[in-house]
């Protein structure tokens, strides 16, 4: 990465860095309001995802100091910021949990406290590079940051796109149909991962970009992007989209309730299969999907037997013609 420690002096570089500050602190805005205006009072998750937004927005300001106030404020807001990447990380495991067992659980959020000794050497080589005390520290230590920072979001990308392929059995165009929502945090989360490479690849210099490096930015704007378009754990969301699914493609389980079901003698067992079908769904695994189409699929077999044993009890007699 380049040494420049001090703050931009030319325009183009001015330029860049003001707007990718302004870039990232416009997006924490406008999250931060759609959080406010989606979050549940009592959810731990969805506050959480609010402070994960706050905590960002105080580092998109230090290009309008200037030194020796210039290295201070960006040193010092780079704290909160690393505490919002941890909590990303943290967010991220929370969503994801649902999926996991106890040990990968356990593992997940260990992992994720075991790297916070990097993170306080981090901010003391931050400081002492943009405050002109050590510039071989900063040098040394900013090409691992996406190794300590990514690994946990893209296991949580990979995880979730492999639980809405062979869990729910959701086609990227299913989901395209049922939820554009959704539609949205995937390509958001696929955003997250190009620019992280991107920026993996400029501080290592296979990419030699310069000083100025805003693709950082970009990757923590569409990271957050994904927690706050769904404030809930990507369980509860996929739930839903398989509930949707199941009620476009079985329409007629809606109507058997109703109807025919309803009728005499069958008013109890309507009941009990509609509290059982409801439960089912709620509980949204795909074991129970395949119990809701057997299920579906025995009503429909038992209503046609009592047609036909309607038919033999009652048959039709052709009426003839008086001449």
């Amino acid at each position: 990465m380049s040494n420049s420690t001090s703050k931009p002096e030319d325009s183009l570089k001015l330029t860049l860095e003001a707007w990718s500050q302004g870039f990232m602190v416009g997006a924490l805005v406008i999250m931060c309001g759609i959080t406010v205006a989606n979050m549940r009072g009592g959810v731990l998750l969805h506050k959480l995802i609010l402070i994960e937004l706050l905590l960002a927005v105080p580092n998109g300001f230090f290009i309008f100091f200037d030194p020796p106030v210039w290295g201070w404020y960006l040193s010092s807001t780079v704290v909160p910021l690393i505490t919002s990447w941890t909590l990303h990380n943290i967010v991220a495991w929370m969503k994801n949990k649902p999926f996991l067992d106890r040990r990968g659980s356990r593992i997940y959020i260990g992992s994720v406290l075991l790297v916070q000794p990097y993170w306080v050497l981090e901010i003391y080589a931050n400081f002492a590079y943009f405050n002109g005390i050590n510039h071989r520290l900063f040098i040394a230590t900013r090409p691992y940051e996406a190794l300590f920072r990514d690994p946990w979001w893209i296991f949580t990308i990979v995880n979730l796109f492999w639980n809405i392929k062979f869990r729910y059995e959701l086609g990227f165009v299913d989901i395209m149909k049922l939820s554009p929502r959704f539609t949205t945090l995937l390509f958001c989360m696929v955003l997250s991962v190009i620019f992280i490479v991107i920026d993996l690849l400029s501080v290592t210099q296979v990419i030699p970009i310069g000083s100025i490096n805003p693709f950082w930015k970009f990757a923590f704007v569409f990271k957050c992007f994904t927690d706050s378009i769904i404030l809930d754990d990507f369980k509860t969301a996929l739930d839903k989209l398989s509930r949707h699914n199941m009620n476009r493609l079985l329409p007629f389980s809606i109507a058997m309730d109703n109807s025919w079901a309803q009728g005499p003698g069958n008013t109890q067992l309507s009941h009990k299969s509609t509290k059982r079908r409801r439960h089912s769904l709620d509980m949204g695994s795909v074991r129970e999907v395949e119990l809701v189409h057997s299920a579906n699929s025995i009503l429909m077999m038992h209503r046609g037997i009592l047609e036909h044993i309607d038919e033999a009890l009652h048959p039709v007699r052709p009426h003839s013609d008086e001449t």
